[in-house]
């Protein structure tokens, strides 16, 4: 009966690992799709997952210096713990349930890897202390350098990072996969409509770093299972030190020394005895209850301490924590102190990129990258794949943050997604009257580079393409000559669509971050018509020619 009872605790794990699993992937997947936002406005949001990671919830209000609504349910999920310990990690979080898939289809790798002789139980030895140590030494690190006003989650929160692996590679891989599928296809569905079919594909920069985290993890996964768990993991430390003593938790009533528990264990949460456990290690897998013979469970009621704990994992100390505190404040104020950093409000001589170009709604560029997850929700959820990661075009603290690409795709004047799928308002959630005035940047036409201007030819591309009529035509001195691109700046939302259709290979119109409007509060209709912003949809009313060589307040070449 017991047995019966521990196969159907196992097999409800899996279970709620695969449904867990399907809903992220379902609520990433759905955030690609035109309306799809909108039609989840009345039940899940798209970006449950990323509100449920506890670190998140502590540190980026912390950087930020404001409490985040939207991440309530990450403190929830601490006040959870208290309850059920790390249950989280064991049976939802889709980055456990990764690797845990990981070690399982490199199952076949690992059996010809290990010899006929050797046991296999034992082979994997005993860790270190400092091994298990060292995800607690790089939460209070992240911790002291949200202190100070940095947000470094993004490097090292599972949940960010789980998003960006799915959202920016593997969604992509599956595209790529299906594109090549049905060209091999295709010669099979000649006289059939799915001759003609096109599927799009995305492409991301900054993927070499997902794609070597993830690919490390993977490969350590074969020799220590969730190594991820176990040693690296910020957000499992902070859910273990809130889950020192759950009141449901693993007790030992009857202990014979097989070791069978410490053995199978994937976060080696026991001591040698195996009847002692660190609770703030035990993700709640039950391993070791459905294979020890004798007395384990979890529950609620006390039971004595059988033998004296023996290599027991334990917590570093306070002094090894202030010390990793110390070394995370220095860094976040070295990235602070650079030539480059962009976390500190604008002053005279400061460089600041122009192909910086935030997407629309985006916050002042400090709490901008006090906020900023680095999730790929937003990139994911841009239509046009115009979102990409950057490197250090903004700095060290600005590292995969999204900016707009022009050459991948402009900005949709119809579309507001991104700022409806970002969790922590890095992106404000405008309506989409809102978003058509929040500027984003300036065009300009490079006139060495122009078809019109240099070369005599006549091309109407940016002109005819601008949703805004920011680009009126003037007719040059010489008649012969073609009519040429000038920007009327006040009309121009820097959407980049001129310089993604621009046909010059160097676009010889290129949009720049000047001039754009960054609120935190404020109305952005307010604020556009306090600048003398014209920024309406009137594209076909506003396609004029100008007076010969009349160049008007407002206009840039």
């Amino acid at each position: 009966m017991r047995g019966e009872t521990l196969r159907q605790a196992s097999t409800g794990r899996r279970l709620a690992q695969g449904v867990s699993l399907l809903l992220f992937l379902g609520l990433l997947r759905l955030t690609a799709e035109p309306g799809a936002v909108e039609r989840l406005a009345g039940g899940l949001p798209p970006d449950l997952y990323l509100r449920l990671d506890p670190l998140v919830a502590l540190a980026v209000p912390a950087a930020a210096r404001e409490w985040i609504p939207e991440l309530w349910p990450g403190i929830a999920l601490l006040s959870l713990s208290l309850v059920l310990g790390r249950i989280f990690c064991g049976y939802l979080c889709p980055f456990g349930i990764t690797l845990d898939l990981a070690r399982f289809l490199g199952k076949g790798i690992r059996a010809r890897r290990t010899k006929p002789t050797a046991a296999p139980a034992q082979s994997e030895g005993l860790s270190p202390p400092i091994w298990h140590r060292s995800k607690y030494f790089l939460l209070f690190a992240l911790l002291a350098a949200a202190a100070v006003g940095v947000n470094a989650v993004f490097l090292a929160s599972p949940l960010p990072l789980i998003t960006r692996f799915y959202a920016t590679f593997i969604y992509p891989a599956a595209q790529l996969a299906g594109r090549e599928a049905l060209d091999l296809a295709r010669p099979l569905f000649a006289d059939s409509p799915l001759a003609y079919m096109q599927l799009p594909l995305r492409r991301f920069e900054a993927t070499f770093f997902i794609l070597g985290l993830f690919g490390a993890l993977f490969v350590l996964e074969q020799f220590r299972p969730r190594f991820w768990c176990r040693y690296l993991c910020p957000a499992g430390a902070l859910l273990g030190i809130f889950s020192l003593k759950p009141l449901w938790r693993r007790r030992v009533t009857r202990c014979v020394g097989c070791g069978q528990c410490r053995r199978r264990c994937p976060m080696r949460a026991m001591d040698d005895t195996g009847s002692n456990t660190a609770h703030q290690e035990c993700i709640v897998c039950r391993r070791c209850e459905s294979i020890c013979p004798t007395e384990t469970r979890f529950s609620c009621r006390s039971a004595p301490s059988l033998l004296p704990p023996q290599g027991l994992p334990v917590l570093p100390g306070r002094r090894r924590l202030l010390q990793a505190g110390v070394a995370g404040a220095g860094c976040a104020l070295g990235s602070m102190l650079g030539l480059d950093s962009l976390q500190r409000p604008a002053e005279l001589g400061l460089i600041r990129p122009g192909g910086l170009i935030r997407p629309p709604g985006a916050v002042p560029e400090e709490e901008f990258l006090r906020r900023c997850l680095r999730c790929g929700e937003c990139m994911q959820a841009c239509p046009s794949n115009a979102l990409q990661p950057v490197y250090l075009l903004g700095g060290v603290a600005g590292l995969f943050s999204p900016v707009i690409l022009p050459r991948r795709g402009p900005c949709e004047s119809g579309c507001n997604a991104c700022g409806r799928v970002c969790p922590t308002r890095a992106l404000r959630p405008l309506p989409l009257e809102e978003k058509q005035r929040a500027k984003v940047g300036t065009a300009f036409v490079l006139r060495q580079k122009c078809l019109a201007w240099e070369q005599g030819k006549r091309c109407v591309v940016c002109q005819e393409i601008c949703p805004y009529g920011a680009v009126s035509l003037r007719p040059m001195s010489d008649h012969s000559a073609p009519p040429s691109p000038v920007i009327r700046a006040e009309r121009c939302f820097g959407c980049c669509a001129c310089e993604h259709h621009c046909p010059v290979e160097s676009p010889a119109i290129v949009v720049e971050a000047a001039g754009a409007l960054r609120l935190a509060r404020c109305s952005y209709i307010t604020a556009a018509r306090e600048a003398q912003l014209t920024l309406e949809l009137t594209a076909e009313e506003s396609r004029e020619e100008l007076p010969e060589n009349a160049l008007p307040p407002g206009f840039t070449e």
